[in-house]
């Protein structure tokens, strides 16, 4: 009886350990179009300049630590002395594929001087999905803390979830510190992950139970 030694379903095996090990190699999603990425229910723009795409386009950020510039480097919602109250703030991050998130850092609005870091997020909700629709929400968080106002701020990191699958992630807010005329701001967001891996579909299963079949009557 002849051994076949050159089996070909260790390559797949190998394959599929690579896969796995790739899983937790998670790293920063790149948004290629900040512009059409991200949605807020409003934004400051013209001259205050304070629009939602600078939530992940870096500016303002060098080694992890945010600027106090505002302009042009925070999303600010509309608020009572700007456009009218935003009755009901969010913003929507389209992540442009679906990724397994491991984790995700938010730097809050760090306008200063003078210090109005009361205007960040406070009570939020993250909600996320595969499409557009939503549908889950990250267990667990509820608030994002008051940015100090320095230029040395390094924002909060959020990673004691379960990971998830998602294409959209929806920051839901609630309320922000107390800050003046109803506005809502941010300063950056990252999102940490890796592309999620579909599984496998029925066809592939079937040929794969075909081809070892095969193998078994050969020997």
């Amino acid at each position: 009886m002849q051994i076949i030694k050159n089996h070909p379903v260790i390559p797949l095996a190998a394959a599929g350990l690579a896969l796995s090990a790739s899983a937790v190699n998670a790293a920063l999603i790149v948004f290629a179009d900040p512009a059409t990425q991200v949605t807020a229910s409003s934004e400051i723009g013209g001259a205050f300049n304070r629009q939602d795409d600078f939530l992940v386009n870096g500016s303002g950020l060098t080694g992890g630590q945010h600027a106090i510039a505002v302009e042009p480097n925070m999303w600010l919602s509309r608020g009572t002395s700007f456009g009218g109250d935003d009755l009901d703030p969010s913003v929507i991050f389209d992540l442009g594929a679906v990724y397994t998130i491991n984790s995700f850092h938010v730097w809050n609005y760090n306008e200063s001087p003078p210090n109005l870091t009361a205007r960040g997020v406070n009570g939020v909700a993250v909600e996320y999905g595969t499409t557009a629709g939503l549908g889950s929400v990250v267990p667990g968080i509820t608030n994002f803390a008051q940015a100090d106002g320095l230029a040395t701020y390094a924002g909060e990191d959020f990673s004691g979830f379960t990971s998830f699958d998602a294409r959209f992630i929806k920051f839901d807010i609630n309320s922000n510190h107390g800050g003046d005329n109803n506005f809502y701001g941010l300063s950056e967001v990252q999102f940490d992950g890796v592309l999620a891996v579909p599984e496998p579909a029925t066809g592939t299963l079937a040929g794969l139970s075909v081809l070892a079949f095969a193998l078994r009557r050969r020997r």
